[in-house]
């Protein structure tokens, strides 16, 4: 998994950032540096995170996480407006 940012936005641009951390077992997902989730995932089950991003152009983020299978940890889907994104950086 790790640290990946995302840009949402046209005219209003955003900096979407999660970060899962595998071993720590946390998600941290955070829009323009401000933390808007910070949850443990000890569940190996499926998660879905959504919020909307924006004030005077919201759209509607959702973070699904996939079950972990095994060694290959979980996969991470962004969806903004109901469309994926693919991630702008990826670390770690």
């Amino acid at each position: 998994m790790g640290k990946s940012t995302f840009e949402v936005g046209e005219r209003e641009k955003h900096s979407l950032t999660v970060d899962a951390d595998q071993v720590m077992k946390k998600i941290r997902i955070e829009v323009d540096g401000q933390k808007v989730i910070d949850e443990s995932l000890f569940s190996p089950g499926a998660k879905k995170f959504a919020f909307d991003v924006g004030s005077s152009e919201v759209h509607k983020v959702e973070v699904d996480l996939g079950m972990t299978r095994w060694a290959f940890g979980r996969k991470i889907t962004l969806l903004v407006d109901g469309k994926p994104v693919q991630s702008s950086s990826a670390g770690k």
